[in-house]
């Protein structure tokens, strides 16, 4: 790294194992497909970006975790980071993280990779500022918290998919928003779309085999094309949270297929609801307002 300019390319030459990083400044490291670069760190971090003001791009790495924390470590602000065609595996912390204070805009993009089996899939907390996460045709598997945690940072995703997570598939906690398109989140422990204080708007996406497909606690969800299938419950809001399903599906739900629980409220339109325990469901105060072509 040393010995690369700014804005030069480090290319993997050879199959080889190799060590942790850090960035330091821009610059692009890259294995051409016929070799595999594999990093596997027993402790700490494989790949550190914190230095401001840089644009790094991995591409084509595998990254296996030993017992290391970390696979991608981004405290950069005003920086941009791209993730191309990446394997990580197995870290004991994040696969991905953003957690640094970005008062200039921080963005990653992450495209083609698998993050699995690591504790977070993909972190993005910013301390301060504005962090900006891009998914595009990326899967997420088996990771034992949350496939994609956001907390005041905002997400696009599509074409993608978050699979096996032990508690929600995608969560978007205080002052977090996620645009969602063309995507499945599906065998999560708990919620497939999770707004928890945090705004979801989900376009021609799939929910399947979570505890609820789309739940919403204090925050608000819109779901439009959706479908919602083979879960304990379809949609929920609870906890003054609102959502709006429209021209979405949902069917062969153990529980409810479109509910609003004591508080919530829920906006319905459009939608074919069928093969569920319950098909609408309202309780207490909640309240849920329809135009009659459900």
């Amino acid at each position: 790294m040393s010995k690369t300019n700014a804005g030069g390319e480090i290319v993997v030459l050879s199959t080889a194992g190799y060590g942790p990083f850090s960035v330091d400044r821009s610059v692009s490291v890259i294995a051409p497909p016929a070799y595999h670069a594999a990093m596997a760190p027993t402790a700490g971090t494989a790949i550190t970006i914190s230095t401001p003001n840089v644009t790094v791009v991995l591409r084509n790495l595998y990254l296996n975790s030993l017992g290391a924390s970390t696979g991608i470590s981004i405290t950069a602000d005003n920086s941009i980071v791209h993730v191309e065609n990446l394997t990580i595996n197995g870290f004991v912390g994040n696969g991905i993280e953003a957690t640094g204070n970005f008062p200039g805009t921080t963005q990653v993009f992450i495209k083609d990779s698998e993050i699995r089996g690591c504790a977070y899939g993909i972190y993005g907390f910013p301390g301060s500022g504005t962090l900006k996460l891009f998914v595009d045709r990326t899967r997420l598997e088996a990771n034992q918290q949350e496939g994609i945690f956001l907390y005041a940072s905002e997400l696009v995703m599509r074409d993608s998919a978050v699979v096996g997570s032990s508690f929600s598939g995608i969560q978007a906690d205080y002052a977090a928003k996620a645009d969602v398109d063309r995507s499945v989140v599906a065998e999560s422990g708990n919620y497939g779309f999770y707004a928890f204080g945090g705004q979801i708007t989900v376009s021609n996406s799939l929910a399947s085999r979570n505890e609820t497909g789309f739940r919403v606690e204090g925050g608000s969800l819109a779901a439009d094309h959706c479908v919602s299938s083979k879960n304990g419950n379809g949609f929920l809001v609870t906890s003054g949270g609102t959502m709006s399903v429209s021209n979405s599906m949902a069917t062969f739900n153990i529980g409810d297929g479109i509910a609003a629980i004591d508080p919530g409220s829920a906006y319905v339109s459009g939608n074919t609801v069928t093969y569920n325990g319950v098909g609408l469901h309202v309780t207490g105060a909640a309240t849920m307002q329809s135009l009659g072509n459900n």
